[in-house]
Protein backbone atom coordinates (compact mmCIF):
# COMPACT_ATOMS: atom_id res chain seq x y z
CA UNK A 1 0.00 0.00 0.00
CA UNK A 2 1.34 3.57 -0.81
CA UNK A 3 2.13 5.61 1.99
CA UNK A 4 -0.14 8.88 2.20
CA UNK A 5 1.50 12.40 2.78
CA UNK A 6 0.54 13.91 5.80
CA UNK A 7 -1.97 16.75 5.54
CA UNK A 8 0.26 19.35 7.09
CA UNK A 9 3.55 18.20 4.78
CA UNK A 10 0.61 18.58 1.68
CA UNK A 11 0.20 22.19 2.69
CA UNK A 12 3.93 22.57 3.25
CA UNK A 13 4.88 21.49 0.10
CA UNK A 14 1.73 22.52 -2.29
CA UNK A 15 1.95 26.32 -0.58
CA UNK A 16 5.70 26.33 -1.48
CA UNK A 17 5.35 25.39 -4.82
CA UNK A 18 2.62 28.06 -5.32
CA UNK A 19 5.06 30.90 -3.45
CA UNK A 20 7.48 29.98 -6.06
CA UNK A 21 5.24 29.91 -9.11
CA UNK A 22 4.30 33.44 -7.57
CA UNK A 23 7.80 34.72 -7.37
CA UNK A 24 8.87 33.49 -10.69
CA UNK A 25 5.78 35.13 -12.46
CA UNK A 26 6.43 38.35 -11.19
CA UNK A 27 10.18 38.34 -12.23
CA UNK A 28 9.31 37.13 -15.45
CA UNK A 29 6.76 40.37 -15.84
CA UNK A 30 9.25 43.22 -14.05
CA UNK A 31 12.49 42.24 -15.31
CA UNK A 32 14.14 41.54 -18.60
CA UNK A 33 16.78 38.83 -17.41
CA UNK A 34 20.14 37.82 -19.01
CA UNK A 35 21.60 38.14 -22.22
CA UNK A 36 19.91 35.15 -22.99
CA UNK A 37 16.82 36.63 -23.65
CA UNK A 38 17.80 39.13 -26.33
CA UNK A 39 19.95 36.62 -27.89
CA UNK A 40 16.23 34.78 -27.91
CA UNK A 41 14.54 37.57 -29.42
CA UNK A 42 17.16 37.95 -32.30
CA UNK A 43 16.84 34.75 -32.72
CA UNK A 44 13.17 34.98 -32.91
CA UNK A 45 13.52 37.65 -35.11
CA UNK A 46 15.85 36.41 -38.14
CA UNK A 47 13.96 32.88 -37.99
CA UNK A 48 11.24 34.70 -38.91
CA UNK A 49 13.36 36.32 -41.45
CA UNK A 50 15.64 33.25 -42.71
CA UNK A 51 14.18 30.04 -41.67
CA UNK A 52 16.68 27.64 -41.49
CA UNK A 53 18.87 29.62 -43.62
CA UNK A 54 19.75 31.28 -39.46
CA UNK A 55 22.36 28.39 -38.89
CA UNK A 56 24.24 29.97 -41.77
CA UNK A 57 24.22 33.26 -41.14
CA UNK A 58 23.74 33.32 -36.92
CA UNK A 59 26.67 31.38 -35.55
CA UNK A 60 25.04 31.71 -32.11
CA UNK A 61 21.90 29.65 -32.71
CA UNK A 62 23.08 26.13 -32.00
CA UNK A 63 19.29 25.20 -30.60
CA UNK A 64 17.36 21.95 -32.51
CA UNK A 65 15.25 23.64 -35.51
CA UNK A 66 12.00 22.42 -33.52
CA UNK A 67 12.84 25.26 -31.49
CA UNK A 68 11.76 27.86 -34.53
CA UNK A 69 8.58 26.50 -34.32
CA UNK A 70 8.48 27.63 -30.44
CA UNK A 71 9.97 31.20 -31.19
CA UNK A 72 6.96 31.94 -33.69
CA UNK A 73 4.35 31.12 -31.40
CA UNK A 74 6.23 33.14 -28.45
CA UNK A 75 6.55 35.70 -30.84
CA UNK A 76 2.64 35.33 -31.69
CA UNK A 77 1.53 35.29 -28.14
CA UNK A 78 3.81 38.46 -27.21
CA UNK A 79 2.03 40.43 -30.06
CA UNK A 80 -1.42 39.11 -29.30
CA UNK A 81 -1.05 39.40 -25.87
CA UNK A 82 0.90 42.78 -25.48
CA UNK A 83 2.70 40.83 -22.87
CA UNK A 84 6.07 41.37 -23.65
CA UNK A 85 8.88 38.58 -25.71
CA UNK A 86 10.93 37.75 -22.27
CA UNK A 87 7.69 36.95 -20.20
CA UNK A 88 7.03 33.92 -22.66
CA UNK A 89 10.47 33.03 -23.07
CA UNK A 90 10.36 32.05 -19.27
CA UNK A 91 7.05 31.05 -18.85
CA UNK A 92 7.35 27.41 -20.19
CA UNK A 93 10.31 26.50 -17.88
CA UNK A 94 7.58 28.12 -14.95
CA UNK A 95 5.32 25.81 -15.96
CA UNK A 96 8.00 22.93 -16.43
CA UNK A 97 8.85 23.61 -12.46
CA UNK A 98 5.48 22.67 -11.31
CA UNK A 99 4.88 19.89 -13.85
CA UNK A 100 8.61 18.44 -12.66
CA UNK A 101 7.91 18.39 -9.13
CA UNK A 102 4.45 16.94 -9.53
CA UNK A 103 6.47 13.69 -11.24
CA UNK A 104 8.89 13.14 -8.96
CA UNK A 105 5.94 13.29 -6.09
CA UNK A 106 4.61 10.72 -8.72
CA UNK A 107 8.27 8.70 -8.35
CA UNK A 108 8.37 8.79 -4.80
CA UNK A 109 4.90 8.00 -3.79
CA UNK A 110 6.07 4.72 -2.44
CA UNK A 111 8.43 6.25 0.21
CA UNK A 112 6.49 9.65 1.18
CA UNK A 113 7.02 7.75 4.50
CA UNK A 114 10.82 8.91 5.10
CA UNK A 115 11.12 12.44 6.42
CA UNK A 116 14.29 13.13 4.13
CA UNK A 117 11.47 12.64 1.04
CA UNK A 118 9.59 15.27 2.11
CA UNK A 119 12.13 17.85 3.20
CA UNK A 120 13.64 17.11 -0.13
CA UNK A 121 10.17 17.31 -2.08
CA UNK A 122 10.00 20.62 0.29
CA UNK A 123 13.05 22.01 -0.86
CA UNK A 124 12.42 21.01 -4.66
CA UNK A 125 9.17 23.22 -4.45
CA UNK A 126 10.94 26.52 -3.54
CA UNK A 127 14.55 25.95 -4.82
CA UNK A 128 16.01 29.17 -5.19
CA UNK A 129 18.31 27.73 -8.04
CA UNK A 130 14.99 27.31 -9.48
CA UNK A 131 13.40 30.35 -8.98
CA UNK A 132 16.38 32.45 -10.25
CA UNK A 133 16.83 30.45 -13.48
CA UNK A 134 13.16 29.59 -14.84
CA UNK A 135 11.90 33.43 -13.52
CA UNK A 136 14.73 35.13 -14.06
CA UNK A 137 17.46 33.78 -16.21
CA UNK A 138 15.43 32.93 -19.27
CA UNK A 139 16.33 29.51 -21.13
CA UNK A 140 14.98 26.75 -21.90
CA UNK A 141 16.59 23.95 -19.74
CA UNK A 142 13.92 23.51 -17.01
CA UNK A 143 11.59 22.24 -19.97
CA UNK A 144 14.00 19.64 -21.04
CA UNK A 145 14.24 17.95 -17.52
CA UNK A 146 11.00 17.77 -17.06
CA UNK A 147 10.37 15.70 -20.37
CA UNK A 148 13.28 13.56 -19.18
CA UNK A 149 11.54 12.93 -15.57
CA UNK A 150 8.30 12.06 -17.68
CA UNK A 151 10.21 9.71 -19.38
CA UNK A 152 11.43 8.22 -16.27
CA UNK A 153 8.01 8.06 -15.08
CA UNK A 154 6.52 6.19 -18.07
CA UNK A 155 9.42 3.48 -17.94
CA UNK A 156 9.14 3.20 -13.93
CA UNK A 157 4.97 3.02 -14.69
CA UNK A 158 5.76 0.26 -17.33
CA UNK A 159 4.02 2.03 -20.40
CA UNK A 160 5.06 1.30 -23.56
CA UNK A 161 8.67 2.28 -25.03
CA UNK A 162 7.11 4.19 -27.42
CA UNK A 163 5.72 6.77 -24.40
CA UNK A 164 9.62 7.33 -22.62
CA UNK A 165 11.28 7.64 -25.95
CA UNK A 166 8.34 10.13 -27.37
CA UNK A 167 9.14 12.25 -24.03
CA UNK A 168 13.21 11.79 -24.79
CA UNK A 169 12.42 12.99 -28.37
CA UNK A 170 10.44 16.10 -27.05
CA UNK A 171 13.40 16.61 -25.08
CA UNK A 172 15.88 16.78 -27.69
CA UNK A 173 13.48 18.87 -29.55
CA UNK A 174 14.48 21.80 -27.11
CA UNK A 175 18.06 21.13 -26.30
CA UNK A 176 20.23 18.08 -27.07
CA UNK A 177 21.11 18.03 -23.74
CA UNK A 178 19.67 14.51 -23.27
CA UNK A 179 22.75 13.17 -25.01
CA UNK A 180 24.39 13.09 -21.57
CA UNK A 181 21.68 10.28 -20.41
CA UNK A 182 20.60 8.71 -23.71
CA UNK A 183 23.19 5.78 -22.60
CA UNK A 184 21.52 5.45 -19.26
CA UNK A 185 18.17 4.98 -20.37
CA UNK A 186 19.33 2.53 -23.76
CA UNK A 187 21.04 0.25 -21.41
CA UNK A 188 18.19 0.53 -18.27
CA UNK A 189 16.22 -1.08 -21.10
CA UNK A 190 16.14 -4.65 -21.35
CA UNK A 191 16.15 -6.44 -24.57
CA UNK A 192 17.05 -5.03 -28.42
CA UNK A 193 12.89 -5.07 -29.14
CA UNK A 194 12.73 -2.43 -26.47
CA UNK A 195 15.79 -0.37 -26.62
CA UNK A 196 15.04 -0.13 -30.44
CA UNK A 197 11.05 1.07 -29.98
CA UNK A 198 12.56 3.18 -28.17
CA UNK A 199 14.82 4.78 -29.96
CA UNK A 200 12.46 4.64 -32.72
CA UNK A 201 10.04 6.71 -31.06
CA UNK A 202 12.66 9.54 -30.22
CA UNK A 203 13.64 9.77 -33.50
CA UNK A 204 10.19 10.00 -35.12
CA UNK A 205 9.00 12.93 -32.63
CA UNK A 206 12.24 14.93 -33.37
CA UNK A 207 11.90 14.35 -37.50
CA UNK A 208 8.64 15.53 -37.24
CA UNK A 209 9.42 18.50 -34.68
CA UNK A 210 12.98 19.38 -36.74
CA UNK A 211 10.81 19.02 -40.26
CA UNK A 212 10.52 21.03 -42.39
CA UNK A 213 14.34 22.58 -41.69
CA UNK A 214 15.96 19.36 -41.12
CA UNK A 215 15.59 18.42 -45.13
CA UNK A 216 16.61 21.96 -45.94
CA UNK A 217 19.87 22.18 -44.41
CA UNK A 218 20.87 19.59 -42.62
CA UNK A 219 24.58 20.03 -42.66
CA UNK A 220 24.97 23.54 -40.81
CA UNK A 221 22.22 22.37 -38.46
CA UNK A 222 24.14 19.17 -37.56
CA UNK A 223 27.32 21.26 -37.39
CA UNK A 224 26.14 23.64 -35.11
CA UNK A 225 23.53 21.87 -32.88
CA UNK A 226 25.87 18.50 -32.23
CA UNK A 227 29.29 20.72 -32.65
CA UNK A 228 28.32 22.95 -29.20
CA UNK A 229 30.32 23.76 -26.90
CA UNK A 230 29.38 25.77 -23.76
CA UNK A 231 32.08 28.53 -22.40
CA UNK A 232 35.24 27.22 -21.13
CA UNK A 233 37.26 28.02 -18.09
CA UNK A 234 34.25 29.34 -15.83
CA UNK A 235 33.62 26.28 -13.88
CA UNK A 236 34.84 23.33 -12.03
CA UNK A 237 37.86 21.72 -13.36
CA UNK A 238 38.44 24.31 -16.62
CA UNK A 239 38.34 26.99 -13.60
CA UNK A 240 40.85 24.63 -11.76
CA UNK A 241 43.10 23.99 -14.58
CA UNK A 242 43.01 27.68 -15.84
CA UNK A 243 44.88 28.84 -12.19
CA UNK A 244 47.41 26.62 -12.57
CA UNK A 245 50.35 28.10 -14.57
CA UNK A 246 52.32 24.99 -16.18
CA UNK A 247 48.97 23.95 -17.70
CA UNK A 248 50.08 24.72 -21.51
CA UNK A 249 47.52 26.25 -24.24
CA UNK A 250 47.72 23.02 -26.10
CA UNK A 251 46.13 21.09 -23.15
CA UNK A 252 44.25 23.52 -22.79
CA UNK A 253 42.64 23.15 -26.24
CA UNK A 254 42.65 19.45 -25.94
CA UNK A 255 40.22 19.18 -22.57
CA UNK A 256 37.51 22.20 -24.24
CA UNK A 257 37.95 19.76 -27.24
CA UNK A 258 38.05 16.42 -26.38
CA UNK A 259 36.78 16.29 -22.56
CA UNK A 260 32.99 15.91 -23.20
CA UNK A 261 33.39 13.15 -25.16
CA UNK A 262 35.81 11.37 -23.03
CA UNK A 263 32.82 12.43 -19.66
CA UNK A 264 30.13 11.25 -21.86
CA UNK A 265 32.40 7.59 -22.76
CA UNK A 266 32.47 7.26 -19.13
CA UNK A 267 28.80 7.50 -18.83
CA UNK A 268 28.15 4.99 -21.01
CA UNK A 269 30.55 2.80 -20.06
CA UNK A 270 29.57 3.33 -16.71
CA UNK A 271 25.69 2.70 -17.23
CA UNK A 272 26.53 -0.58 -19.58
CA UNK A 273 28.18 -2.23 -16.53
CA UNK A 274 25.72 -0.97 -13.74
CA UNK A 275 22.65 -2.26 -15.65
CA UNK A 276 24.16 -5.66 -16.11
CA UNK A 277 23.99 -6.50 -12.65
CA UNK A 278 20.41 -8.18 -11.34
CA UNK A 279 20.06 -4.89 -8.37
CA UNK A 280 20.26 -2.09 -10.89
CA UNK A 281 19.63 1.10 -9.19
CA UNK A 282 16.00 2.84 -10.75
CA UNK A 283 16.39 5.18 -13.74
CA UNK A 284 15.89 8.04 -11.93
CA UNK A 285 18.56 7.12 -9.52
CA UNK A 286 21.24 6.77 -12.56
CA UNK A 287 19.72 9.79 -14.69
CA UNK A 288 20.51 11.73 -11.77
CA UNK A 289 23.94 10.44 -10.84
CA UNK A 290 24.90 11.37 -14.67
CA UNK A 291 23.91 14.72 -14.67
CA UNK A 292 26.04 14.89 -11.28
CA UNK A 293 28.96 13.70 -12.73
CA UNK A 294 28.89 15.32 -15.50
CA UNK A 295 28.58 18.65 -13.91
CA UNK A 296 30.81 18.11 -11.52
CA UNK A 297 33.42 17.16 -14.23
CA UNK A 298 32.18 19.54 -17.19
CA UNK A 299 34.70 21.64 -19.25
CA UNK A 300 31.89 23.88 -20.24
CA UNK A 301 29.48 25.80 -18.19
CA UNK A 302 26.29 27.65 -18.41
CA UNK A 303 25.09 29.21 -14.80
CA UNK A 304 21.47 27.76 -16.18
CA UNK A 305 23.22 24.48 -16.31
CA UNK A 306 22.68 24.11 -11.87
CA UNK A 307 18.63 23.81 -12.98
CA UNK A 308 19.44 20.05 -14.85
CA UNK A 309 20.16 18.81 -11.16
CA UNK A 310 17.44 19.35 -8.78
CA UNK A 311 14.73 17.47 -9.54
CA UNK A 312 17.62 14.51 -9.35
CA UNK A 313 18.12 15.05 -5.77
CA UNK A 314 15.49 13.49 -4.21
CA UNK A 315 16.59 10.20 -2.01
CA UNK A 316 20.13 11.52 -1.81
CA UNK A 317 19.57 12.56 1.89
CA UNK A 318 18.85 15.65 3.35
CA UNK A 319 22.39 16.97 4.13
CA UNK A 320 24.13 16.93 0.74
CA UNK A 321 20.79 17.84 -0.87
CA UNK A 322 20.64 20.77 1.36
CA UNK A 323 23.90 22.03 0.91
CA UNK A 324 23.47 22.41 -3.13
CA UNK A 325 20.58 24.26 -2.77
CA UNK A 326 22.17 26.64 -0.43
CA UNK A 327 25.36 26.69 -2.48
CA UNK A 328 23.70 26.84 -5.63
CA UNK A 329 21.05 29.01 -4.81
CA UNK A 330 23.58 31.35 -3.13
CA UNK A 331 25.95 31.45 -6.04
CA UNK A 332 23.24 32.53 -8.86
CA UNK A 333 22.34 35.10 -6.54
CA UNK A 334 25.52 36.71 -6.58
CA UNK A 335 26.70 36.03 -10.22
CA UNK A 336 23.13 37.47 -11.51
CA UNK A 337 23.50 40.42 -8.81
CA UNK A 338 27.00 40.85 -10.14
CA UNK A 339 25.78 41.13 -13.80
CA UNK A 340 23.04 42.80 -12.93
CA UNK A 341 24.69 45.66 -11.16
CA UNK A 342 23.22 45.05 -8.31
CA UNK A 343 19.43 45.56 -6.90
CA UNK A 344 17.20 45.97 -7.76
CA UNK A 345 17.22 43.56 -10.74
CA UNK A 346 16.09 44.24 -14.43
CA UNK A 347 19.20 43.64 -16.92
CA UNK A 348 21.82 40.80 -16.25
CA UNK A 349 24.11 41.11 -19.08
CA UNK A 350 26.88 39.31 -18.71
CA UNK A 351 28.16 40.11 -22.58
CA UNK A 352 28.61 43.62 -21.06
CA UNK A 353 29.96 43.06 -17.40
CA UNK A 354 32.51 40.25 -17.81
CA UNK A 355 32.69 36.99 -16.20
CA UNK A 356 31.97 36.02 -12.81
CA UNK A 357 35.39 34.01 -12.21
CA UNK A 358 37.88 35.26 -10.05
CA UNK A 359 35.45 38.04 -8.88
CA UNK A 360 33.07 35.05 -7.67
CA UNK A 361 35.80 32.37 -6.80
CA UNK A 362 34.43 31.87 -2.73
CA UNK A 363 30.76 31.05 -4.27
CA UNK A 364 32.01 29.57 -7.75
CA UNK A 365 33.97 26.94 -5.64
CA UNK A 366 31.65 26.30 -2.60
CA UNK A 367 28.90 25.54 -5.48
CA UNK A 368 31.19 22.92 -7.08
CA UNK A 369 32.09 21.23 -4.09
CA UNK A 370 28.43 20.72 -3.54
CA UNK A 371 28.24 19.51 -6.84
CA UNK A 372 30.91 17.02 -6.31
CA UNK A 373 28.99 16.04 -3.01
CA UNK A 374 25.90 15.22 -4.76
CA UNK A 375 27.94 13.19 -7.31
CA UNK A 376 29.93 11.00 -5.12
CA UNK A 377 26.49 10.62 -2.79
CA UNK A 378 24.56 9.43 -6.26
CA UNK A 379 27.46 6.63 -6.84
CA UNK A 380 27.54 5.53 -3.31
CA UNK A 381 23.40 4.81 -3.79
CA UNK A 382 23.12 4.92 0.07
CA UNK A 383 21.53 7.31 1.74
CA UNK A 384 22.46 8.19 5.46
CA UNK A 385 20.27 8.77 8.18
CA UNK A 386 18.12 11.81 9.13
CA UNK A 387 19.75 14.26 11.00
CA UNK A 388 19.03 14.45 14.66
CA UNK A 389 17.81 17.95 16.00
CA UNK A 390 20.83 19.01 17.51
CA UNK A 391 22.62 17.92 14.03
CA UNK A 392 20.06 19.99 12.07
CA UNK A 393 20.96 23.58 14.00
CA UNK A 394 24.66 22.38 14.49
CA UNK A 395 24.64 22.75 10.33
CA UNK A 396 22.50 25.66 10.19
CA UNK A 397 24.30 27.44 12.40
CA UNK A 398 27.30 26.48 9.92
CA UNK A 399 25.64 27.22 6.61
CA UNK A 400 25.35 31.20 7.95
CA UNK A 401 29.47 32.00 7.93
CA UNK A 402 29.39 29.60 5.13
CA UNK A 403 27.17 30.47 2.87
CA UNK A 404 24.24 33.23 3.51
CA UNK A 405 26.37 35.91 5.21
CA UNK A 406 29.47 36.18 2.94
CA UNK A 407 26.49 36.12 -0.41
CA UNK A 408 24.37 38.21 1.17
CA UNK A 409 27.28 41.02 1.73
CA UNK A 410 28.49 40.48 -1.55
CA UNK A 411 25.42 41.26 -2.96
CA UNK A 412 24.63 44.49 -0.92
CA UNK A 413 27.86 45.61 -0.46
CA UNK A 414 30.59 44.56 -2.75
CA UNK A 415 28.09 44.49 -6.03
CA UNK A 416 25.94 46.87 -5.16
CA UNK A 417 24.09 49.25 -7.63
CA UNK A 418 26.23 52.68 -8.72
CA UNK A 419 24.12 53.53 -11.83
CA UNK A 420 20.77 53.94 -12.14
CA UNK A 421 18.45 51.24 -13.36
CA UNK A 422 16.90 53.56 -16.11
CA UNK A 423 20.07 52.77 -18.08
CA UNK A 424 19.57 49.23 -18.01
CA UNK A 425 16.75 50.23 -20.50
CA UNK A 426 19.03 52.88 -22.45
CA UNK A 427 21.41 49.55 -22.72
CA UNK A 428 18.74 47.36 -23.78
CA UNK A 429 18.21 50.09 -26.89
CA UNK A 430 21.65 49.86 -27.73
CA UNK A 431 21.52 46.40 -27.94
CA UNK A 432 18.59 46.50 -30.34
CA UNK A 433 20.27 49.16 -32.15
CA UNK A 434 23.49 46.02 -32.35
CA UNK A 435 21.06 43.60 -33.28
CA UNK A 436 19.89 45.53 -36.27
CA UNK A 437 22.87 46.61 -37.82
CA UNK A 438 24.35 42.76 -37.50
CA UNK A 439 21.29 42.47 -39.33
CA UNK A 440 22.06 44.57 -42.15
CA UNK A 441 24.93 43.05 -42.32
CA UNK A 442 23.78 39.83 -43.44
CA UNK A 443 21.47 40.79 -45.31
CA UNK A 444 24.32 42.99 -47.14
CA UNK A 445 26.83 39.30 -47.57
CA UNK A 446 23.43 37.88 -49.09
CA UNK A 447 23.40 40.44 -51.45
CA UNK A 448 19.71 42.12 -49.92
CA UNK A 449 20.89 45.50 -50.22
CA UNK A 450 17.66 47.40 -49.91
CA UNK A 451 17.38 45.12 -46.45
CA UNK A 452 20.39 45.92 -45.23
CA UNK A 453 19.41 49.47 -45.89
CA UNK A 454 16.38 49.12 -43.62
CA UNK A 455 17.69 47.26 -41.11
CA UNK A 456 20.81 49.93 -41.23
CA UNK A 457 17.94 52.72 -40.80
CA UNK A 458 16.45 51.23 -37.95
CA UNK A 459 19.40 50.84 -36.13
CA UNK A 460 21.17 54.26 -36.63
CA UNK A 461 16.96 55.65 -35.83
CA UNK A 462 17.47 53.37 -32.42
CA UNK A 463 21.40 54.56 -31.47
CA UNK A 464 22.76 57.70 -33.84
CA UNK A 465 26.42 57.31 -32.44
CA UNK A 466 26.07 53.32 -33.58
CA UNK A 467 29.25 53.50 -35.83
CA UNK A 468 28.43 49.65 -37.30
CA UNK A 469 24.98 51.16 -38.61
CA UNK A 470 26.28 53.83 -40.44
CA UNK A 471 29.02 51.99 -41.70
CA UNK A 472 26.46 48.85 -42.81
CA UNK A 473 23.97 51.80 -44.46
CA UNK A 474 26.63 53.28 -46.19
CA UNK A 475 28.10 50.34 -47.72
CA UNK A 476 24.31 49.19 -48.80
CA UNK A 477 23.42 52.90 -50.27
CA UNK A 478 26.68 52.41 -52.50
CA UNK A 479 25.69 49.51 -53.78
CA UNK A 480 22.27 50.88 -54.74
CA UNK A 481 23.60 53.57 -56.10
CA UNK A 482 22.11 55.95 -53.07
CA UNK A 483 24.85 58.31 -53.18
CA UNK A 484 23.58 61.28 -51.02
CA UNK A 485 22.34 58.96 -48.26
CA UNK A 486 25.49 56.73 -48.80
CA UNK A 487 27.80 60.20 -48.20
CA UNK A 488 25.81 61.65 -45.19
CA UNK A 489 26.26 58.25 -43.72
CA UNK A 490 29.70 57.89 -44.69
CA UNK A 491 30.37 61.19 -42.94
CA UNK A 492 28.45 60.56 -39.73
CA UNK A 493 30.38 57.03 -39.50
CA UNK A 494 34.23 59.23 -39.89
CA UNK A 495 32.68 61.51 -37.76
CA UNK A 496 32.01 59.17 -35.06
CA UNK A 497 35.06 57.05 -35.50
CA UNK A 498 37.52 59.37 -37.83
CA UNK A 499 40.52 56.11 -37.99
CA UNK A 500 37.73 53.61 -39.10
CA UNK A 501 39.02 52.09 -42.07
CA UNK A 502 35.68 50.67 -43.46
CA UNK A 503 34.23 54.19 -43.19
CA UNK A 504 37.32 55.83 -44.46
CA UNK A 505 37.13 53.27 -47.46
CA UNK A 506 33.42 54.26 -48.37
CA UNK A 507 34.31 57.98 -48.00
CA UNK A 508 37.41 57.47 -50.51
CA UNK A 509 34.94 55.99 -52.73
CA UNK A 510 32.02 57.91 -52.58
CA UNK A 511 34.42 60.93 -53.71
CA UNK A 512 36.50 58.93 -56.44
CA UNK A 513 32.42 57.63 -57.94
CA UNK A 514 31.52 61.72 -58.15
Amino acid sequence: MTPALPRRWRIAIVSAAAFAFIVKILLALDTYGTNDVYAWERFAHWSALFGSGLYSIDLAFNHPPSMIHVLAAMTWFAKTTGISFPFWLRLPAILADTASLWVVYRLFAARLNEVSVRWALLLLAVSPTLILVSGFHGNTDPVVIFFLLLAVYCIQQRSPDWAPGAAVGAAMCIKILPLIVLPVFFFYLSGLRRRVVFLASAAAVMIVCWSPYLFRDPLPIFHQVIGYQSIYGHWGLTWLVCQLPFFRDSWHDAFQHYGAYVVLATITVAAFLINRRSDKPTLYAQTGAAFFFFLAVANGFGVQYLAWLVPWTIGLGIIPVAFFTLASGAFLFVVYNWWSGGFPWYLADSNYVGDFAGHLDYPLTLCWISVIVLAWTGWKSREAAFPTLRTQILLGIVAIPLIIYPAWLQATRTDARTYPPANDHAALRSIDASEYAMLSQAYYKLGRYTDAVVAARTGVALDPSLLDAWNNLARACIKLERWDEALNAAHNAVRIAPDDATANASLAELFSRR
